[in-house]
């Protein structure tokens, strides 16, 4: 039996919906989250506005849920890093695993880390949206609490800022190209980032008050 083939710039439900969040990273590399659009996305996918808007509703539904499949990336590369430790892993060192696969994240999906604290861009207040964001906190939270198991809640919250901010922070003047030598992805830039990770972890190890 014969099968006709999809013209071209057809797709069934899930690959469309792949399709157009590809293109929103296309997009963002090229010209950055501002010139994402439903209408650009549906052209590069190879269907109509209409065929697309029902998936994603608006430029703001399918930015946000580019930024939710972005989270769930970073969660995974943190524990997938958190489990490529040796058994008997101390738990700073399991810290120290959290911040490598942030960076690893950020620096091997920059789309995905360009959009996900545009705040302005996505729909922060969606239930999915928190709970995929809940999954990426996680693994940190974790580490963290192994680290300093006895924790009040302020010194807990205060580590855990200290060292998403670090990273988050090192990750985006990496991103920015700003700082000249020290953020560069070469030799030295590594250097910069596992010695800026450690004294991160000896910081939040470090007994609180």
């Amino acid at each position: 039996m014969s099968v006709t083939p999809k013209p071209e710039g057809r797709h069934h439900h899930g690959a469309l919906r792949r399709a157009l969040l590809d293109a929103v990273a296309e997009i963002v590399l090229e010209a950055g989250p501002e010139a994402v659009s439903l209408r650009e996305c549906a052209r590069r996918a190879g269907v109509s506005h209409s065929a697309a808007a029902p998936h994603f509703g608006d430029k703001r539904g399918l930015l946000t849920a580019f930024a939710m499949e972005g989270e769930e990336r970073l969660a995974r590369a943190m524990n997938d890093a958190v489990a490529a430790l040796p058994p008997g892993a101390t738990p700073k060192e399991r810290l120290l695993a959290t911040g490598h696969g942030y960076i690893a994240f950020a620096t091997t999906t920059p789309a995905y880390f360009r959009v996900m604290c545009r705040s302005d861009l996505i729909d922060t207040g969606s239930d999915t949206w928190r709970q995929a964001q809940a999954s990426a906190w996680t693994p940190l939270v974790d580490a963290m609490t192994a680290v300093v198991p006895d924790a009040p809640p302020r010194a807990l919250r205060a580590r855990l800022a200290l060292a998403w901010a670090s990273v988050h922070g090192l990750c985006t003047l990496r991103a920015e190209g700003a700082g000249g030598d020290l953020w560069r992805p070469d030799e030295q830039g590594h250097e910069v980032a596992d010695d800026l990770l450690a004294l991160v972890v000896e910081a939040c190890a470090a007994p609180f008050r």
